[in-house]
């Protein structure tokens, strides 16, 4: 049996000596049965011995676990347990299995141990197995119990102290993002801790350190839920006035806390009262990225247990000189750098030269530790994948082109990583995921449809990264990883119930596997852009899985061969906004093309209330439909409604009388729609603030955020927000998308607490949610204003000329003509803020409604004709030096809609004058003769109204206007039967 036992713990990485084989048999016999172990779910472990209890500085006790039935001797560890890590869900969910697999189980990969050589750590912890006398428990003296008995003739017991474990321990995890990809190894080295017989207790606690600016610093219980606040409790509370706690802090470092000092001086608070020591879990070869100044230094001390503020600290790298202060032992997860550290704690030592971080002895000398590492200097992907293969580990450069391949969610990667790498050290992922390559992804939540659960991708690329990392990879390894990861969610999506078949009917076009795994949409984004890197034969089949939705497999009625998407690429003009997230409206985008598709000509009419995200749908009906159509084109409303979108649409469908067409015209009422359309099938959708429409259009109202919506989408935009904050905020807000979203931005610099506040609702937690405010955009729009000026000075001269343009696209150049200085940082705090979206291309901003309106309300007369003449100027000076094409919106023709707004019209400066007659003439030579008639007439009637009718300028443009009319004539006539 022992030899038996012996080559069960070889299989598992252990090689057991003789002594340990006899201890672990001698100890099983006295355990009893053996309690749970540790589960990956967290939780406070707290490990007791019969012979004291840990007694915390508030004054409650640690109790010991009730006994075990039937077990005589020593209470087995019990760790508690808990919902579930802080940072969110970090695995796909186990498969729900069909009612016909009942029997059956997920099927799992076997992971390599998280943490290598746990027998020498354990061994390496040894010397502070001391024992010293109890201070609460006593034990029979039977020795001098007998003495006292014959000297004095008294049958009286004497009790000595029990002896007693020497140290309590307390493990405090950085609660960071990076930190996610060390959880099983914690998770081990907790186990580890508690079982190693070195310590009277073991407690764990996070420390939320991307939270600090915000919250302070707070340790938190991982029994916590996510963002549960109510468990916070004070760093002071671990600190053991008698010297008897050991405090280790696990982390990489990373977070910009360690760069400003802050989580250094609370390192110096805890290690007055005992000893401190920082885990570094990142190899010593990637310190230096880290946040982290660390310096050679030799410690000694002359006492067992002695605090760090005691530790004698002699620098030995005479090229840094180090700054007098306390030192902070930095150590690998490694025996080599834990068992020097245990024998200086116990005694066995009184120096060991190793490395440290000094937090110094006075406040704000940490200014000379370096920053954080700047971002790359690279500028382009060619340059940053250079230099990442340059300094990154073989094994890490491997793992970035197989992951090139696949979406950056943290389960994915774990699995490419284990099949590719054979090497399980969350080190190499981390060198992937924090060295340059990588950011955080925008949209760090997706709706798997398979399970309706989360799949957190949680990072990506930097632009452009992905394309030359699979560039760089042969066809057969990008097949190969593909197929790892296909396997993986084509087997849990089967046991959900799914029908799917396997990679070979995937790449072979088959309609179940293709819409399987289109359900799990950034996996098909990804797998489509690496398909098409690979070989213009899988062009087809990446169109397919790039849509998630088209009327073959949502059942809707056809409307010709182009009805799915994917067959073809239509002809687009006018700027199309980013269609963003849309969440829970799905099935309204299929009700949308069925009411579209169902009558010829039918005019489609999307309804909502101001921010209630009509555009938005609209936008997002052109990415997900737009291939059923030949040509599509998108027009912002206005009077006079001018531009080139739709004559070039008619010339576009003039010659095909079969030809499909969509026109988007945003923001209209019925006086805005065009007067003549184009021939042939096709749709006008419309999207509207108002529901007062004749009859002859379909209306359909979007169907507003639901309760739980507007919570999962707050949740997954703010990190560590509760569930009951978040119905609060959403339900002052009346769940308005638009609202939200900038609420979002205002959750990044106030607490909830303190939005709630100035949104006039009660913030305590007690409170009900309060009634919604009655213009909810409105007021949010105005308080993420005054934060975003605050937060960046220049975004003041950005939203004045925000008030004095219409809504809508405005081209990007000019708003930097307008304002020269530092537009790139305005515009990226308003976006932030969620006051303005950039298009994809970076060449366009569009302005939602309400942010003019609300920042024209609290601007006097004189800044308002300020901030107009800004803009003409601007204007009169980019659009003589930018070239203007039909069918481009960054050309002068784009600020068409903006130059009434901008008070061009009663301007009587003679450049604006001609600049006037100029947009005329190019609107009808851009084909909208009817539109630069209508511009041209209303700008003619102010002009008329001011100077007189032979005043300056009047002349010209009349003279224009007549050439234009009596070539409008001349066209009606040619085209006369």
């Amino acid at each position: 049996m022992i030899r038996e036992l012996a080559e069960l713990l070889r299989s598992l990485g252990e090689t057991p000596e003789a002594v340990q084989l006899a201890d672990a048999l001698w100890l099983a016999e006295r355990l009893g049965p053996s309690a749970p172990l540790l589960g990956s779910s967290g939780g406070t472990a707290v490990v007791t011995t019969p012979d004291s209890v840990s007694e915390a500085a508030d004054g409650s006790l640690w109790e010991e676990p009730p006994p075990v039935p039937g077990s005589a001797g020593p209470r087995p560890l019990v760790p508690s347990t808990g919902p579930g890590p802080r940072n969110g869900l970090l695995y796909l969910p186990e498969p729900r299995p069909s009612p016909g697999d009942a029997g059956s189980g997920p099927v799992r990969l076997r992971a390599p141990a998280a943490l290598p050589q746990r027998a020498a750590l354990a061994r390496s912890l040894r010397p502070l197995t001391r024992r010293v006398p109890s201070r609460t428990a006593t034990v029979l003296d039977e020795e001098a119990t007998v003495e006292g008995i014959v000297e004095t003739g008294q049958w009286s017991p004497v009790l000595r102290p029990a002896p007693s474990r020497w140290l309590d321990l307390v493990l405090v995890v950085d609660d960071s993002v990076s930190m996610t990809l060390w959880r099983e190894t914690i998770q081990e080295f907790l186990s580890l801790l508690g079982s190693v017989g070195a310590f009277r207790s073991v407690q764990h606690w996070l420390l939320p350190t991307e939270e600090i600016a915000s919250h302070g610093i707070v340790l938190r219980p991982p029994t916590a839920g996510a963002g549960e606040r109510l468990g916070d409790r004070s760093p002071l509370e671990i600190v053991d006035p008698t010297g008897r706690r050991v405090v280790l802090v696990a982390s990489d470092c990373v977070s910009p806390s360690w760069a400003d000092g802050t989580l250094g001086r609370l390192l110096r608070t805890w290690g007055r009262s005992g000893p401190v020591a920082l885990v570094q879990l990142l190899p010593r070869r990637l310190w230096k990225r880290s946040a982290l100044s660390v310096h050679e230094v030799r410690l000694g001390s002359d006492t067992p247990g002695v605090p760090n503020i005691g530790l004698r600290v002699t620098p030995l790298d005479s090229h840094r000189p180090t700054t007098p202060g306390m030192a902070v032992p930095v150590l690998e997860l490694d025996p080599r750098w834990l068992g020097p550290w245990a024998a200086l704690v116990s005694g066995e030592t009184s120096t060991w030269d190793t490395l440290a971080t000094v937090v110094p002895d006075h406040p704000g000398a940490e200014a000379s530790a370096p920053p954080l590492p700047a971002a790359p200097v690279a500028t382009t992907a060619e340059e940053l994948v250079r230099e990442f293969a340059l300094h990154a580990h073989p094994l890490a450069m491997r793992l970035a082109l197989h992951l090139a391949a696949v979406p950056l969610s943290p389960p994915v990667m774990r699995l490419v990583q284990q099949a590719v790498c054979g090497d399980s050290r969350p080190s190499v992922l981390t060198e992937v995921l924090f060295t340059g390559l990588v950011t955080r992804a925008d949209d760090a939540d997706t709706m798997d449809a398979s399970t309706h659960d989360v799949l957190p991708v949680q990072f990506d690329f930097r632009p452009g990264v992905r394309d030359v990392l699979l560039g760089m990879t042969p066809g057969s390894q990008v097949l190969h990883t593909l197929s790892v990861v296909t396997g993986w969610l084509f087997d849990g999506l089967r046991r959900s119930g799914v029908p799917t078949s396997d990679f070979t009917a995937l790449l072979d076009g088959e309609a179940t596997a293709v819409a399987a795994a289109r359900s799990v949409r950034p996996f098909a984004t990804v797998t489509a852009q690496a398909l098409r890197r690979l070989s213009d034969r899988y062009d087809p089949l990446a169109r397919q899985l790039q849509e998630t939705d088209w009327a073959e497999s949502t059942g809707m009625p056809s409307a010709g061969p182009r009805t799915a998407p994917g067959a073809h690429t239509p002809s687009v003009t006018g700027v199309v906004p980013p269609a963003g997230e849309l969440l829970d409206r799905d099935d309204f985008l299929a009700e949308i093309h069925e009411s579209a598709f169902g009558e010829p000509g039918t005019g489609v009419v999307l309804t909502a209330r101001e921010g209630g995200g009509a555009t938005a749908t609209a936008a997002r009906y052109v990415q997900v439909y737009g291939h059923a159509y030949d040509h599509v084109a998108w027009v912002t409303a206005g009077r006079p409604c001018a531009g080139p979108e739709l004559p070039a649409l008619l010339r576009a469908t003039a010659a095909q009388t079969t030809a499909s067409w969509l026109l988007v015209v945003d923001g209209a009422t019925p006086d805005d729609l065009p007067a003549s359309l184009p021939d042939g099938p096709g749709t006008l959708l419309v999207t509207s603030a108002g529901a007062d429409w004749t009859n002859g259009y379909v209306l359909l109202p979007v169907p507003p955020f639901k309760r739980a919506t507007g919570i999962r989408y707050l949740r997954s935009r703010v990190r560590g927000l509760t569930a009951p904050v978040a119905l609060r905020i959403a339900a002052r807000l009346d769940n308005v998308p638009l609202a939200l979203a900038m609420a979002t931005g205002l959750l990044s610099r106030l607490t909830p607490e303190a939005l709630l506040t100035a949104l006039g609702a009660d913030p305590a937690p007690e409170a009900p949610p309060a009634a919604p405010l009655e213009d909810p955009v409105a007021d949010v729009c105005a308080l993420a204003q005054e934060h975003a000026r605050q937060l960046c000075p220049e975004v003041a001269p950005l939203l004045d000329l925000c008030a004095v343009l219409a809504a809508g696209p405005v081209p990007t150049r000019f708003v930097a003509q307008a304002l020269p200085h530092s537009t790139d940082r305005a515009v990226a705090a308003l976006a932030d803020a969620g006051l303005l979206t950039t298009a994809d291309d970076g060449a366009t901003v569009f302005l939602a409604p309400v942010v003019g309106r609300v920042r024209r309300t609290r601007m006097g007369t004189a800044e308002i004709v300020a901030a107009q003449r800004v803009a003409r100027a601007a204007f009169i000076t980019w659009r003589s030096g930018v070239a203007s094409t039909v069918h481009d919106g960054e050309g002068p023709l784009g600020l068409t809609r903006h130059l009434e707004a901008m008070g061009a019209l009663d301007d009587d400066d003679p450049a604006v004058r001609e600049a006037v007659r100029d947009q005329v003439q190019l609107l009808a030579d851009c084909g909208d003769v009817h539109g630069g008639l209508a511009w041209g007439g209303a700008a003619l009637e102010r002009l008329r109204a001011r100077v007189g009718a032979d005043g300056p300028g009047v002349g010209e443009l009349a003279l224009l206007l007549e050439r234009l009319t009596t070539r409008t004539a001349g066209q009606e006539r040619a085209h006369r039967p």
